[in-house]
């Protein structure tokens, strides 16, 4: 079976780009892992990848020369805290998710990223919260939404417990919906994906 091309993006340890690679080469993916693209090279996600093997490409340098030979079918943030000038917006945007650790528009926008996104859901004493996976767009977290997964809150939890319980569930719900979308097609009306199934 012939794989779609993915390019992620990420800053940070790579925990969740770890989990995106790894299901990438099972055999049940239709997705493979072209390249890491990065704003920090010496980050944990660029180790990871220049141990998988994959091209580590500096970002804002590169990445726009890089997409453009490449072409692939989706563009993955996984903990990518930068924001795109209007210009990878309008090229980029409509193959572009990321992922973000509540269940938006709750705990989005400017200043929810990290462990305060937790510590504003344990403050407001809500029971639930999860993550949200959406399309890339000019403002920050308000792109279309492509999946929720619910995740509870339990009284005794810290923003910690929260995080963690919340990520836990990252890892394991991403990879199946990047390769929904690789495998079937998907497209973007407004605030609504759909994903042809």
């Amino acid at each position: 079976m012939l794989k779609g091309s993915i390019v992620v993006f990420a800053s940070g340890t790579g925990t969740t780009f770890k989990s995106i690679y790894e299901y990438s080469i099972s055999e049940k993916s239709s997705y493979k892992v072209a390249a890491l693209v990065t704003n920090r090279i010496d980050c944990g996600a660029s180790h990871l990848a220049q141990g998988f093997g994959l091209p580590v490409i500096p970002f804002p340098s590169q990445h726009m020369k890089f997409l453009e030979k490449l072409k692939p079918d989706l563009i993955v943030l996984s903990g990518f805290l930068k924001i795109f000038t209007p210009e990878f917006v309008e090229k980029y945007g409509k193959k572009t998710i990321n992922i973000h650790p509540s269940l938006l528009p709750s705990f989005g926008g400017m200043g929810f990223y990290g462990i305060r996104v937790h510590q504003a859901v344990k403050e407001s004493g809500t029971t639930v919260t999860g993550f949200t996976v959406h399309m890339v767009e000019g403002g920050v977290d308000s792109g279309a939404v492509v999946y929720q997964h619910k995740v509870p809150v339990l009284s005794g939890d810290t923003p910690e417990d929260i995080a963690a319980r919340v990520h836990r569930e990252e890892l394991e719900y991403f990879p199946p919906v990047i390769d929904s979308m690789v495998k079937n097609g998907f497209t973007v009306s407004g605030k609504t994906v759909f994903i042809n199934l």
